[in-house]
């Protein structure tokens, strides 16, 4: 049994009456054993002995799932679900194993998949609905030590705060460097507390993790562009322009066209990086799906390579900030739009309409305005 596990065990026995604590009794060992000849595998040595101790219960932060039984809050009626949902068999090594149900109303499941040694399954967070999934662990020791850490930072139960997610994605970082998500958690929270700099440098590091959060060299681009750090936006861009299929591009949240107009943006302080750049563009170029993309990114690309400036960015949605002949007060007005959540970061490098704007002023100042939740 790992430390973690051991730490979890020993809150819950420690603190049986802390609000929102409701464990069952342990099962019998042939409800265990019931479900590991359901699904033709041994369970995680980890939440084997979990259960043995605590048959399945609310805690502080959801539900862990019973192996006893069928029903809803059963961890066999949970895989039913899912098998009926992803028409797959319960005994399918490529779906996942349920056991428990967060308080946000994902699934936190073992991704089978993973290989054929139960104790090497990360877990993965999936939500019914969308049926996104992603890694939120590497192992299930550190589930039990960031619940744990959790529950025992002073914060925990308040008001949901800027302050708070931020704290929350750093014990989640201090826990599982490795975790991509958990990076991606902590630059969202830099970024809306002002910090673009700090934000950069987070969705980089979880760009790093394998496997990453797709999006996270998108986002790192946009501000790493708009900064001016040019080897940061070319260690995104290089990531972010990787040849894929569309469903990949669409977790990526861009396309290939967003990407080759927002390097554009940068393409003149790249200085001997602009070869590296141009592969880069040959691979955008060779990955639009559309023909006017297609020539729109090639155009874009010779105007890189001739040093002369680019075709404007086609245009995304309509313009949140309508243009004023006062610049100043145009300015003004971009920022209170962003603080508001009307503008984007890439509003602020495909809208043609900001691009006047960002000759005279440094979009810079726009990210380092905090944006709490409200």
């Amino acid at each position: 049994m790992h430390r973690g596990v051991q730490d979890f065990i020993h809150w819950v026995e420690q603190h049986p009456d802390f609000p929102g604590l409701k464990l069952n009794p342990p099962p019998p060992v042939a409800d265990v054993v019931a479900i590991e000849e359901r699904i033709a595998s041994p369970l995680p040595a980890d939440l084997r002995t979990l259960l043995l101790r605590f048959n399945g219960g609310v805690f502080p932060s959801g539900r862990l799932l019973s192996a006893s039984g069928d029903g809803k809050d059963t961890m066999l009626g949970a895989l039913d679900e899912l098998a009926t949902l992803l028409s797959k068999s319960v005994r399918d090594p490529e779906l996942l194993f349920p056991f428990y149900r967060a308080d946000d109303g994902g699934i936190l499941a073992f991704d089978r998949s993973a290989g054929p040694v139960s104790d090497t399954w990360p877990i993965l967070d999936y939500y019914i609905d969308s049926g996104e999934q992603r890694l939120v662990h590497r192992t299930f020791d550190g589930f039990c030590r960031l619940r744990v850490a959790e529950w025992t930072a002073p914060e925990f139960g308040g008001e949901f705060t800027l302050q708070s997610y931020l704290q929350s994605g750093e014990r989640h970082v201090a826990i599982e460097p490795d975790v991509s998500i958990a990076h991606a958690t902590v630059a969202h929270a830099q970024r809306r507390a002002g910090k673009p700099e700090d934000a950069l440098a987070s969705y980089l590091r979880g760009a790093r993790c394998v496997p990453s959060q797709p999006w996270c060299d998108w986002e790192a681009l946009k501000i790493a562009v708009i900064l001016g750090d040019g080897r940061s936006a070319i260690e995104a861009a290089a990531r972010v322009s990787s040849r894929a299929p569309k469903n990949r591009w669409d977790q990526r949240e861009t396309t290939p066209l967003m990407v080759a107009d927002v390097l554009a943006v940068i393409a003149p302080a790249l200085g001997e990086r602009r070869e590296q750049l141009l592969r880069i563009y040959d691979q955008l170029t060779e990955q639009c799906d559309d023909e006017d993309d297609k020539q729109h990114v090639g155009a874009v690309r010779r105007a890189v390579f001739a040093r002369q400036i680019p075709p404007p960015p086609l245009p995304l949605r309509t313009t949140a900030v309508p243009p004023d002949p006062d610049a100043t007060r145009f300015f003004s007005s971009l920022k209170e739009g962003y603080r508001r959540g009307k503008v984007r970061d890439e509003d602020m490098l495909l809208d043609p309409v900001y691009g006047v704007l960002r000759k005279q002023y440094d979009f810079a100042e726009v990210l380092r305005i905090p944006r709490a939740f409200s």
